[in-house]
This record gives structure tokens, C-alpha cells and sequence, in this order.
């Protein structure tokens, strides 16, 4: 694997993916502060350290910072410890500075609506084929028969290995009628598995696509498959799908909007069920883990290799999910923050700024050793869609 693929190649997704999110977010507070008449000191697209000051307008100085991840709102007062500074976000009156603290994830909430609605417009498609690439279990019947961990199986027996989620045939551009007709069509699957079952005892024979010292070349392999008492599978592979093509669902202005809020809606429901149903046991704690900005690049470079529209369409659906990420009551995010103006509505006086102050130090400490053990999982489990 070279540099790119393995480095430069997944930092740029990262950027892509993330960077325009946390942007938006940030450019909310901003735009709130300055509407609240907050002293904002600093705006900065990427995070610190400073590469250049861009220009200086008012009382606002305009920095481009050499992480190029996002931006960062620097108001006077934000800590709220000064509270007698008129113009500190920390003087502000109730009302405002909850504005400025939601200012951020609804900018997330709005951007992630036109880019989901012109995804599904303009790109919004459906796989038609898949190909597998194959992972090989030391001493299995596949590695004695001279398969490799990843080798793509082009076809079993002889017979295209290839898996047609929707007739072969299909046009690359096809209507939502059409695609739901083509979808109660007969469609083939698992040709390995099923010809690998049926050779049991057998000569069994595998055309694979093999890279060697980056060159790729297609080859046969073939042996006895003998017959197993314990396992339905004898090859002893498992099967990670690559998309081989896909065909583009051409929607109406309402069929876009239908489906968007459909899917949307069937992911933000997921939010709730998968953990009652790691709860309750239906689900594996390992698969419904959370991920972190390593998991979500991973995740990411896999959408981009299966094509525009599966890319746009987690976007928009990530922006929403930091989104709701933000609002959570916990110290140090916008939602913890939050709370704290809720408490001071409730009680009529203000918590003291500096007891507050060390609550979002400690709450900080947490978010960020939640981000460090979330991290090493990505690394040590990364996320391999299927």
C-alpha cells in the first residue's frame, strides 16, 4: 500500500468530510455573536497555530491556521469570567447568549439540508453489482486450494462470482418506478458460497483478481473441497463487498424529498434503537460502538471509493449528528453550556463563573479521554463497511 492510499489519501477525506461541518458550526456563533454585539476578538478558518493573519476588520482579526480542520470563534468572555466587560459574551443577557450557543448546531441542521436534498436530486443512486474481496483464514480448504487474502473472486465454477443486486442489464440512469420494478426482479446472489456448498467433495475451481508488487493479474485457482461435518461454508473466507457498479435513480423534486426525509428520519431513529437494542442484547456492544474522527475518515474513504452519492449523503447526515452532538448536557459543548444559562433561568441567579469555569475544565478532560479510548478502537478495530 502506497503513501497516498495509506495516509495522504484518508487526511484529505478527513478534511473534506469534516472540515466544511465544523466551519459551518462555528461561523453560526460568529454570526450570533456579532448580531449580539459580543467582542469578538478572532475567527479562524483551521485550527491554531496561526499560518497568517488574513486582515483585521473592526475589532475582529481574520486568521488562516495551519490545521486545516474547521475554524474556531475567539468572543471576549466566553469562559464567563468576564462578566464586566459590557461587551463580553459573559454580560450578555440570558436570551442572547443562548442564542449564541445554539447558533452553532443549527447552522449544522440548516446546511445539511440542502446538501442532502441536492444530493438526492442530483445523485442519488443504487447499487446494481458487487464484487468480493476476500479475507482467507490461516490452513482453511481456501488457502490450500491457493486462494489469498485479498484476492477479488471474478467468478466460482466457472460461473460470473459477481453478485446483481438488480438485473444485469440495467441502465446506468434509471426512474424511482423503474427501480422499484426492477427491484421484484429475480436477482443473483452469493455464487461463491452456493457453488462453494455445492462442491463439497468435489473439484472446485476460483478465477481471482490478484495484485502482486502493483500489478494485477487475473488467475485461476482450483483444488478438492472435502466435505466438513461442522460448517456449512467450507472455504473458511470472509467476504468484504466492493461495488462494481451502480445506477443513478433519476427523482423528482418530491421523490427527493420523500426519500430524504425518509432515510433521514430511519438514521436519526437508529440513534435511539441501536442502544436499546445493545441493552436488550439484540445487538453486539463491538458493532453498535461510537466512533470517533478516526472511525468517521475510515468510514468516509469507504463512501468515497462506492461513489458520490453515498460520500454527500453522510455528509449531510454527519452534519446533523454534530449537530445533535453539541447539545448534549454535557460540560464544556454548546448543550453543557446550555444547561447552565437553563439552571440560572430557573434559580434567578447566575452559578459562580468560576466554580463554572472549573466544571467545564473537568467536563473538557472527559470529552477528550471519551475522544482518546474512542480513537483507539478505531485504530486497533477499524470500521469496514460491508
Amino acid at each position: 500500500m502506497d503513501l497516498f492510499s495509506s495516509v495522504l489519501f484518508p487526511i484529505l477525506i478527513f478534511i473534506i468530510l469534516l472540515g466544511p461541518l465544523m466551519f459551518v458550526h462555528e461561523l453560526g456563533h460568529f454570526i450570533a455573536a456579532k448580531r449580539a454585539g459580543i467582542r469578538v476578538e478572532e475567527f479562524g478558518m483551521g485550527f491554531p497555530p496561526r499560518a497568517l493573519t488574513l486582515f483585521k476588520r473592526g475589532e475582529t482579526t481574520y486568521t488562516l491556521n495551519w490545521l486545516p480542520i474547521g475554524a474556531f470563534v475567539k468572543m471576549t468572555g466566553e469562559d464567563g469570567a468576564a462578566v464586566v466587560d459590557p461587551r463580553s459574551f459573559g454580560a450578555q443577557s440570558k436570551r442572547w447568549r443562548l442564542i449564541v450557543l445554539l447558533a452553532g448546531p443549527v447552522m449544522n441542521f440548516l446546511f445539511a439540508i440542502p446538501v442532502l436534498f441536492l444530493a438526492y436530486l442530483l445523485l442519488y443512486a443504487q447499487p446494481v453489482a458487487t464484487q468480493y474481496k476476500i479475507t482467507v483464514s490461516p490452513g482453511s480448504n481456501a488457502e490450500k486450494i491457493g486462494m489469498r487474502s485479498g484476492d477479488i473472486v471474478l467468478a466460482a465454477n466457472g460461473m460470473d462470482a459477481t453478485d446483481y443486486l438488480l438485473p444485469k442489464d440495467t441502465p446506468a440512469t434509471i426512474s424511482k418506478a423503474e427501480l422499484e420494478r426492477l427491484r421484484r426482479a429475480p436477482a443473483t446472489d452469493s455464487v461463491l458460497r452456493q457453488q462453494a456448498s455445492a462442491s463439497i467433495g468435489k473439484p472446485f475451481s476460483v478465477t481471482v483478481l490478484r495484485e502482486e508488487n502493483g500489478v494485477k493479474r487475473q488467475l485461476e485457482v482450483s483444488g478438492a473441497l472435502p466435505a466438513t461435518a461442522d460448517s456449512k461454508v467450507p472455504l473458511g473466507v470472509s467476504l468484504e463487498a466492493q461495488l462494481v457498479r451502480s445506477a443513478r435513480v433519476a427523482l423528482t423534486f418530491g421523490e427527493a424529498f420523500d426519500q430524504m426525509t425518509f432515510d433521514v428520519g430511519r438514521a436519526l431513529g437508529a440513534m435511539v434503537t441501536i442502544p436499546l437494542d445493545v441493552l436488550r442484547g439484540r445487538l453486539a456492544p463491538e458493532i453498535a460502538r461510537p466512533v470517533g474522527p478516526i472511525g468517521i475518515t475510515q468510514i468516509g474513504v469507504s463512501l468515497w471509493q462506492q461513489g458520490p452519492f453515498p460520500f454527500v449523503q453522510f455528509a449531510g447526515l454527519l452534519s446533523i449528528l454534530i449537530g445533535i452532538s453539541n447539545l448534549l448536557p454535557i460540560p464544556a459543548l454548546d448543550g453543557g453550556r446550555i444547561l447552565f444559562i437553563l439552571i440560572e433561568w430557573i434559580r434567578g441567579r447566575r452559578i459562580d463563573p468560576v466554580r463554572e469555569q472549573w466544571i467545564h475544565a473537568v467536563g473538557m478532560i472527559f470529552v477528550l479521554a471519551l475522544a482518546a479510548v474512542i480513537a483507539l478502537f478505531d485504530i486497533i478495530r477499524p470500521i469496514r463497511l460491508p
